[in-house]
């Protein structure tokens, strides 16, 4: 699927069809489609019968083999799920799920060097997505770097990541960068009143939530989702009159990195409101940050800020969440204290 905030780059990078550059690297901010615009891209480029735009034709032998993921000439390389660990003599441990990776590891890209060195099976070009590019790590990254420089005949690659910076330079020295930006507002509430039925005022309201970005904003068509976002809006909203044990209450059993990124985006609105701007995440509280703002100071914030982003490091493997929501907690109740 191709969004519609994208017509202009797709077609732009479909002109390039049969000269593109060997390795594109799209990225832009998260949550606005770039792994469907690859995906879209993969099809495009693998299609035995392209369309007359480059786009594919979705009826081929080639376009049915990609759909159902065994095109053999394709190859999508993701962070990778852990071996399930083993007992004496390779036996399975009872109880041990495999374990997800955050990484995309150097096996995975030593693996590519065999893929890249024949001929596709199709007589037509070779595709390799690397999704999120910057889930490689340091030794994957490096042994991709030779791939890059040295690519077999007619293979292509993909890079996504909506944090290029996390690359290496020599890795994005490597490749022609297509910038994917936010979609126009006017754009993107259109879709998300066409996707969920939700009216313009409560899509206009999810769109901000989501920092502009229109899939993100998609899931608070979700109750549960919706009713999440709203009881840590809630929270911190009443903060800091409500106590920290009671803030953290409500906040127990969430999931860290959805309350972190809701108190940086919070904290944001808040170092907003005091310089005079709007708020940018939450429009519809802006009495309540404007409020909060007056009693504060934007060096306090600064340092709130700071401090958050601290933990935001650590939200995928929290030692102890209780512990973090209270530390978040107490921070935020200092920044108002005298």
């Amino acid at each position: 699927m191709i969004y519609p905030w994208f017509d202009s780059v797709w077609s732009a990078v479909l002109a390039q069809r049969d000269r593109s550059h060997h390795a594109l690297l799209l990225h832009g901010p998260a949550g606005i489609g770039k792994s469907d615009f690859a995906a879209e891209l993969t099809r495009a480029w693998l299609c035995e019968s392209p369309a007359g735009d480059g786009s594919a034709c979705g009826r081929c032998a080639a376009c049915g083999w990609v759909a159902h993921g065994s095109h053999p000439d394709l190859r999508v390389l993701s962070p990778a799920v852990e071996e399930t660990a083993e007992g004496a003599e390779g036996a399975t441990r009872p109880g041990k799920a495999p374990a997800a990776s955050t990484d995309i590891k150097i096996g995975q890209v030593r693996a590519l060097e065999r893929f890249v060195g024949v001929g596709g099976h199709r007589a037509g070009c070779k595709v390799v997505r690397i999704d999120p590019a910057d889930a490689l790590n340091v030794a994957a990254a490096n042994a991709l770097l030779k791939t890059l420089e040295e690519p077999g005949a007619g293979t292509r690659f993909l890079l996504v990541t909506h944090r290029p910076d996390a690359l290496p330079a020599t890795i994005r020295s490597r490749c022609l960068a297509v910038p994917l930006p936010l979609p126009a507002p006017a754009t993107a509430i259109d879709w998300l009143v066409s996707r969920t039925g939700a009216a313009r005022p409560q899509a206009a309201q999810w769109l901000a939530a989501a920092g502009g970005a229109p899939l993100r904003a998609c899931g608070f068509a979700d109750p549960a989702t919706a009713s999440t976002h709203r009881l840590v809006m809630e929270t911190f909203s009443s903060l800091p009159e409500t106590s920290v044990v009671r803030a953290a209450d409500a906040l127990n059993g969430i999931e860290p990195s959805v309350w972190v990124g809701m108190l940086q985006s919070w904290i944001a609105d808040l170092q907003r409101c005091c310089v005079g701007a709007e708020p940018r995440f939450y429009p519809e509280r802006a009495a309540r940050l404007r409020v909060l703002s007056q009693a504060t100071s934007l060096r306090v914030l600064d340092r709130l800020a700071c401090g958050v982003a601290t933990l935001a490091r650590a939200v995928d493997h929290p030692l102890n969440p209780r512990l973090m929501v209270e530390d978040a907690l107490l921070r935020v109740r200092a920044a108002w204290a005298g």
